[in-house]
């Protein structure tokens, strides 16, 4: 486990400390994965380097930054960022980081919040809420169905993540 010796870590904020992140595990009422920990520690609102990645349905996405996991230190925190997607993903799909152009590096935890996580893309341009829909929507399949229309698998766990992080042509 740890981080893949070809990822470095830029713009990075002052460290945190465990505290931090409990009180954010805590708030969502779920544990995140012991490598996640053990990388924000060090590594709070980094962006790594390299940055591109792929998931099932896009190739070649940009990575820009992990959230501040303390509400002390950071531009923007994961607890912010999980309040303004809540009602638009399915429960227990927490945002960790964000591409370049909005999108959204998620958790999924729909194997259960104590359960070991996958990583997910969720493309912004397709978040949909209960208000998007209408009766008949909502006969056709369940909100879940139509919110999961966002996301594509990305990895199994936050160490394959990092471990797919590959440079791009432009970088």
């Amino acid at each position: 486990m740890g981080i893949p010796n070809h990822v470095t870590f830029e713009c990075c904020t002052e460290k945190i400390d465990i505290q931090d992140i409990k009180e954010v595990e805590a708030t969502l009422g779920l544990r995140f994965p012991k490598d996640f920990v053990e990388c924000m520690l060090e590594n709070n609102e980094g962006c790594p380097i390299p940055c591109v990645f792929d998931s099932e349905e896009v190739e070649g996405k940009v990575f820009n930054a992990f959230y501040s996991l303390s509400r002390k230190v950071g531009g923007y925190h994961i607890l912010t960022a999980h309040e303004n997607v809540k009602g638009c993903v399915p429960d227990g799909v927490i945002p960790i980081g964000y591409d370049a152009a909005g999108n959204y590096i998620c958790f999924d935890y729909s194997n259960g919040r104590h359960a070991e996580p996958i990583v997910v893309f969720v493309d912004h341009e397709f978040l949909i809420s209960e208000e998007d829909l209408d009766e008949g929507d909502l006969e056709e399949k369940s909100l879940e169905e139509w919110q999961r229309e966002a996301i594509s698998r990305v990895a199994e766990t936050f160490t394959e993540f990092l471990s797919k992080l590959y440079e791009g042509e432009d970088e």
